[in-house]
């Protein structure tokens, strides 16, 4: 979970930096009774590394995004709401983050030069009995790369999935409520405005479909049809009216969608620039003012890279069930030249993940698959793992892998990137090559749900 740290006074006020493995699906330390799980995982992390930091304020850090902060006493346990962290040493914290740490290096650039579309960010909603109970979770979605000349080119999105903002902490617990910043929207000649955060904490204003322009640029190869491109444009429009509906502050970053200026896409795309951007820009304004809805509501716009044959339900990931979010057939996901990876962990390794002894002799056990054929559960000697959990540990491309044992170690042979709710982008873009339109591949991904302008 914890990939690195560092302490740093702020406001003549110790914090210790803890940056998270930005691959991380948050949903699963804040749903049900798991609340304190964080709280643990950040006291064994001190521990284990010896780090002497017996008071001031905790910073968890998601790639460039500060989630939360926790105060601690010299007891080392969180503090009662007195403790409150201050708006003004919030803003110092954020301005203090260091992105440059190895471990966020690494997954903003893949070694393999690959399309990384990781997990978008969902806020879950309980749905029972017809009435929804929020409960607030993020997941760490959407590091995106692009496509040059047929070569993928990275460039940065978080977000799977990957946190979506930043919170306080009350009473011993890690609460995901968004610390809003008043979100200003207005509309001028018919053209809506909204405010984004950038990096630097600053301000800045944007029309509604430039944004959403530059954000399919940043989210889905340009080299992708533009029925695949419509589709996206749909979801990630979706996404930001929510986001604004419910208060909350969008940002540039992978915390919530990846958003790129026309610079940055120049350098991108180079030589293609104009002609991605205009396709982009075409898709974008093809589709203007649409969304998708279900009762009449936004939806959880929640998409990945690339599935396994067939979606998952969010029941089997978050464990909050959405009709729209089920398990439907992606045929074409195996268009992805990574659609099938390898890992090798050697047993060393896994036993340090894994925070228990493993070797070859050790018995590992599928317990049980999810109806699209992820895993759902897995025994490792008397330990027994959530398949969504076991990937994050792990860092896998998906709970869709098989074990292969050799004398040094496991390789994990992954089908599939994501966490594999909702559209499949490798699988829409496979539909939209073989004549469906834009409604075709929203409603076959997102069933029960209508296109409203």
């Amino acid at each position: 979970m914890i990939d690195n740290y560092e302490i740093k006074k702020i406001n003549n006020t110790n914090v210790l930096y803890l940056y998270i493995n930005i691959d991380l699906e948050f949903g699963k330390h804040i749903s049900k009774n798991k609340k304190n799980s964080i709280n643990k995982t950040i006291k064994k992390y001190i521990k284990k590394n010896k780090i002497d930091f017996k008071e001031g304020i905790i910073a968890l850090v998601v790639g460039s995004t500060l989630l939360g902060t926790i105060y601690l006493n010299k007891d080392n346990k969180q503090n009662n709401p007195n403790n409150f962290v201050s708006d003004s040493i919030i803003t110092s914290i954020e301005k203090n983050i260091n992105i440059k740490t190895d471990n966020i290096i690494e997954e903003i650039i893949p070694k393999d030069n690959e399309i990384a579309i990781k997990d978008n960010n969902i806020k879950q909603k309980e749905i029972i009995n017809n009435s929804t109970k929020t409960t607030n979770t993020k997941e760490i979605n959407n590091k995106n790369n692009n496509t040059t000349n047929n070569t993928n080119t990275p460039n940065n999105n978080t977000s799977s999935n990957n946190i979506d903002n930043a919170s306080h902490t009350n009473n011993n617990e890690i609460d995901n409520n968004i610390k809003t910043e008043e979100t200003i929207n207005e509309v001028i000649d018919n053209n809506t405005y909204i405010n984004i955060k950038r990096k630097d904490s600053s301000i800045i204003k944007l029309e509604l479909e430039d944004y959403i322009t530059s954000v399919v640029g940043a989210e889905m190869p340009a080299s992708f049809n533009i029925e695949a491109l419509k589709a996206q444009a749909i979801i990630s429009r979706t996404y930001a009216l929510k986001a604004i509906s419910e208060g909350r502050i969008l940002k540039d970053n992978e915390s919530n969608q990846s958003y790129k200026t026309k610079e940055e896409l120049k350098q991108i795309w180079q030589n293609n620039y104009n002609t991605y951007y205009n396709k982009i820009k075409d898709a974008t304004n093809s589709t203007k003012g649409m969304y998708l809805t279900y009762n009449n509501k936004y939806i959880e716009a929640v998409f990945h890279s690339t599935s396994n044959g067939r979606t998952e339900s969010s029941v089997n990931v978050w464990g909050n069930y959405y009709p729209y979010l089920i398990s439907v057939s992606s045929e074409y996901d195996n268009t992805n030249p990574s659609y099938i990876k390898e890992k090798f962990l050697s047993y060393n390794e896994l036993s340090n993940l894994l925070n228990i002894e493993i070797n070859n002799e050790t018995e590992i056990n599928i317990i049980s698959k999810t109806s699209s054929n992820r895993i759902e559960y897995l025994k490792i000697n008397d330990n027994t793992y959530k398949g969504t959990d076991f990937r994050n540990k792990l860092g896998l491309r998906s709970t869709d892998f098989d074990i292969n044992k050799n004398d040094e170690g496991i390789t994990f042979i992954t089908k599939g990137y994501g966490h594999g709710v909702g559209l499949s982008q490798y699988g829409a873009n496979g539909m939209a090559k073989n004549g469906y339109n834009y409604k075709q591949i929203l409603s076959h991904y997102y069933p029960n749900t209508s296109i409203s302008s």
